[in-house]
């Protein structure tokens, strides 16, 4: 077994800090308005937002067997045959997608066509490639 690390990219993790970082400017400016109950219903639904971006920028990888992979992206867990592939390409498709990185692999299967975004993009397809030409 081996194990591609997801790839964040830098300007995805400023976002991510951005929109943390903002309500914290408004707190600062007037600290009174911390007081009002819906203010902090506001924040806690603002807040909570980060249940979803955690998990997908940490959790975010790709365990490759000799005849499968399995796939982690946030709360995700998905397992594709490598017989399976119909399409591996790399690609900078903008399209919103389980990759966080523009620097991405566009993969089509018999059942799915998505995007993943790996550190190191090149080893995986070329160990895809050599898995799938030894399964036939």
């Amino acid at each position: 077994m081996k194990v591609y690390k997801g790839k964040n990219s830098f300007w995805l993790v400023v976002i991510f800090v951005i929109y943390d970082i903002c309500p914290l400017f408004i707190y600062l400016c007037d600290s009174s308005i911390i007081s009002h109950i819906w203010w902090i219903l506001l924040w806690i639904a603002y807040y909570s937002m980060n249940l979803v971006w955690i998990p997908v920028m940490v959790r975010n990888y790709i365990e490759l067997y000799d005849e499968y992979f399995v796939f982690y992206y946030g709360f995700s867990k998905e397992r594709f045959e490598i017989k399976d592939i119909l399409k591996l390409e790399k690609s900078k498709n903008p399209v919103a997608s389980s990759a966080n990185s523009l620097d991405r692999i566009h993969m089509t299967t018999k059942d799915k066509d998505f995007y993943i975004s790996l550190k190191d993009n090149d080893d995986f397809i070329k160990n895809i490639l050599l898995k799938k030409n030894a399964c036939q």
